[in-house]
């Protein structure tokens, strides 16, 4: 009996402030509809502001790093995006895009824009950037996700321990994205895995703190972690207020036209679509 006790004691102990029953989803379908169902709810223009910190190498394999900077972002589906990391100078740094270009700038110390078009990323190509946009867009989870992969064929449906996971085909077909969901209301993703077809992480999101956008809307997170590190890329944010602007004009999302510094046309570069292991590379 009195080790009956104690099991039971240190089940209880261990569940406070971080357990809960849930419903587990029935199948494929469930589970994307409670996932999809909320996100679709996004359905007008979004202001999101807080912190952020992010580091990546340069063309020049310089590391850059930013941290705790107040940032602001702005999200249109299906994936027009600012997002401004800001200093008291002013703002330093943009991850943006809208429905035909991406791009990225920093300053001062860098004074150079990267800009790309979606066109080949959609065609299965990759992207140059440390921080893929795509990664970046499907990481920050403000549009629904897919029903079905490249293939057109839908997620498998896989129980991990306590955990159930959709398990994607990456879509330039070198390996899987898997979506750990949540065991919780409102079962939404707290975690998305690309790997490649030999198990190393490509990108890795996790996602935490849902809440309500203005108190009624649909769930959004509030914490992210996103990792790329084949690349030795990361970027951090914490939200603390998000509110839906359906009165935002749509040329904010409009490319960068007057920029006085360098300019880079990632187009032109070739960037790989798999990551081919060098001797001795342990990285993971």
């Amino acid at each position: 009996m009195p080790r009956l006790i104690t099991l039971i004691v240190v089940a209880v102990a261990g569940c406070v402030g971080g357990c809960c029953i849930g419903t587990p989803p029935r199948d494929v379908a469930h589970a994307l509809a409670r996932v999809n169902d909320n996100l679709r709810q996004i359905d007008q223009p979004l202001y999101a502001s807080g912190l952020t910190s992010f580091k990546l190498r340069d063309a020049e394999q310089r590391t850059r790093r930013i941290i705790a900077q107040e940032a602001r972002m702005l999200y249109q589906n299906p994936r027009c995006l600012l997002f401004d990391v800001k200093s008291l100078a002013g703002t330093v740094a943009q991850f943006g895009s809208n429905d035909t270009e991406y791009w990225l700038w920093i300053e001062p110390e860098v004074r150079k824009l990267w800009l790309g078009s979606w066109e080949p990323i959609d065609s299965g190509g990759g992207s140059a950037l440390a921080i893929p946009p795509n990664d970046l867009v499907d990481a920050l989870l403000l549009r629904p996700i897919p029903e079905v992969d490249a293939n057109g064929e839908p997620p498998l449906l896989e129980r991990r321990g306590l955990h159930h996971w959709l398990v994607y085909m990456r879509s330039d077909g070198e390996g899987t994205r898997s979506i750990r969901l949540d065991r919780c209301e409102p079962y939404q993703p707290r975690e998305i895995v690309d790997r490649l077809t030999d198990g190393r992480i490509v990108m890795r999101a996790v996602l935490k703190s849902y809440r309500r956008v203005a108190g009624e809307g649909p769930f959004t997170p509030r914490h992210y972690e996103m990792y790329w590190p084949l690349d030795e890329a990361e970027l951090r944010l914490d939200v603390h207020r998000a509110k839906f602007r359906p009165d935002l004009p749509a040329e904010v999302f409009d490319t960068p036209t007057r920029w006085s510094g360098e300019v880079e046309c990632l187009d032109d570069v070739v960037a790989p679509l798999s990551y081919a292991p060098v001797e001795g590379d342990t990285r993971s």
